[in-house]
Parts: structure tokens; sequence; C-alpha cells
């Protein structure tokens, strides 16, 4: 038979009062109830805990043993409520892809702020180090790119799209294609193809678009910015996700950026946190304001702005 806190904590009351009826007045819970969860005690100890005379309520040996180990569970039991309350009090930590974080990076961290009672602390890292971080507890969430079919992250892992942005294809400007307001995807893979080094998701994404087919082995750097510079020295070409677009394509600068055909590939940018984890509402929330931005929609629209621009 189980033992249940309830029984252990009215045993440690009538203990404390030495009375059935000041302890059930003192937990506001009748008496009878009191009296039968003892009894059930008693059942699953196979002994009488407690014994009555005119003098009031005794211990018996078993029962005191029984209530000192019942305070000790109790003050545990409080230790865990206070490590609850000690973690609802500290801020926030999300995770973001560098792919992701210098460009919205800071709407991110002024929605979280206001969503996150305590504060929101963001780090950078790439999509693995991010989600092994979460399962083990250091993060709280993370912002990354989803995988299109759930795969990768798991039953433990729970998961809210943000929104959807295009990939544009850069190109020297001293290419054949630059001519052309629309790119063929299958015209990429016949040029050197530039990509972030490998662990960054948005390398396996362009992958997938423009890598099938490549002859030579694609050169590969740390940032997206690094990426476009060697662009512009007309080493080969990249993608960029419609949110990279603002901030590293300049027209004039020896690159041309240009979509791709409808429907264009890109990637699903959203939040995810372990289950029933602190922070899920905050989370959700985040998710749905990143949505009602609408930067799948606004940063494609910049994007061919930039390219009007040329």
């Amino acid at each position: 038979m189980p033992i249940s806190l309830r029984q252990i904590r009215y045993l440690v009351a009538v203990a404390d009062h030495q009375s059935f009826r000041k302890a059930a007045a003192a937990l506001n819970v009748s008496q009878p109830a009191m009296t039968a969860q003892i009894q059930l005690l008693e059942q699953a100890l196979d002994g009488l805990v407690l014994t009555r005379s005119r003098r009031g309520v005794t211990p018996t040996a078993l029962g005191e043993a029984v209530i000192a180990k019942s305070r000790h569970i109790l003050a545990e039991v409080e230790n865990l409520r206070a490590l609850g309350a000690a973690a609802a009090a500290r801020p926030l930590r999300l995770g973001i892809i560098p792919t992701i974080a210098p460009y919205i990076g800071p709407d991110v961290v002024e929605m979280g702020a206001a969503y996150a009672a305590e504060g929101l602390e963001v780090v950078e890292g790439r999509t693995a180090e991010l989600l092994a971080s979460l399962r083990n507890g250091t993060l709280d969430a993370a912002l990354l790119a989803m995988p299109t079919t759930g795969a990768g992250l798991g039953r433990d892992i729970e998961t809210a799209a943000a929104f959807s942005e295009s990939f544009y294809a850069l190109l020297p400007d001293s290419d054949p294609l630059a001519g052309r307001m629309e790119i063929d995807v299958q015209a990429l893979t016949e040029r050197p193809l530039l990509l972030l080094e490998e662990g960054h998701c948005l390398a396996d994404q362009a992958l997938s678009v423009c890598g099938e087919g490549q002859q030579r082995a694609p050169i590969r750097a740390a940032s997206l910015a690094t990426l476009s510079r060697l662009v512009a020295r007309g080493k080969g070409i990249t993608l960029l996700p419609a949110m990279a677009v603002g901030v590293e394509f300049h027209p004039g600068d020896g690159t041309v950026l240009r979509p791709l055909p409808e429907p264009a590939p890109g990637r699903t940018v959203g939040l995810a946190w372990r289950k029933g984890a602190t922070g899920e509402r905050c989370w959700r929330r985040l998710a749905q304001g990143l949505a009602r931005l609408k930067p799948g929609v606004d940063l494609r629209r910049a994007a061919t702005l930039a390219i009007a621009a040329e």
C-alpha cells in the first residue's frame, strides 16, 4: 500500500499539536478525514504510530521513528519547492543560430524581455550545440531553422514555427547569370559554391538546393558576411536567406542578388523547447510575436527592393 505526503503531513501535525482536533483545525480538514488517513498510514506500515489517552495523543516507538523521518521528507519537499521557485525567478536562456542572430536578434531580445518576467539571456550556437544544451537544461529554448519533417528533434522537444523565408542567389556581377532577373537552380550547380562551415544548417540547406552536380568541393567560411565578400571577389556563388539580404548584400560592390523560381527554396524559422520545461508560455508568445512581424513577407519585399536598387 503506498504512503502519501498527505498522510505523513497529517501525522506530523498531530505530533506537533498532540491532538487530532487541533491538528485538523490547523490544516483546515475534518478530524474524521485526518483520522482515516493516519489509519491508512498505519496499515501501510503494519503497525500503530499513535496511541490516545486522557493526556492526549502519544507516538509509539514506531511512530517516533516515522515522525522523525516524515519531518525530514517534508523538509526535502520544501527544498524542492524552493528550487522550483528559484528556477522560475531566473532569466530564461535562449539560444539562436548564427544565421539568424545578427538579423532579427534585436527583435527577439526586445520581445523576449517583454514576455519573460525575469528577463532573457541570449547565446549563439550551431544547431547541434543548441539542441544538446536544450536537452541537458543549459538552455531553455532555441531559435533555429526547423527541420521540415521534424526529424532530429525528438519526442521530448516541443516546437512552434514563427515564419518562413526564401533564399536568394548572390553572384559576382561578372557572372553571365547576373544579366538574368531570375535564375534557374540548375545553372547554379555549374558554379563554385561558397558555404558556411560544417555544422551550420544553412550550409546543408544550400547544398540541398544547388550542391548536386558540383564538380569541386565547396569553399567554406565562418559567416555570411565572409561569404558575401568572397562572392564580391569572384570566388563563387552563395545563397542568402531573405533576412540577411539587407545586411550582407551591398549593390555596387561587385555582387548581384537574384531570386530563385517559385516555389523558391527557403527555410522555416521557429522555436524549440523541452516539453513541460520552464518558460513554455513565453516561447509560444515569442513565436506568435515573430509571426506577427511577418518577416518572411517583409524581408522578401526588402530583398526585391534591393535587387531593384542595383
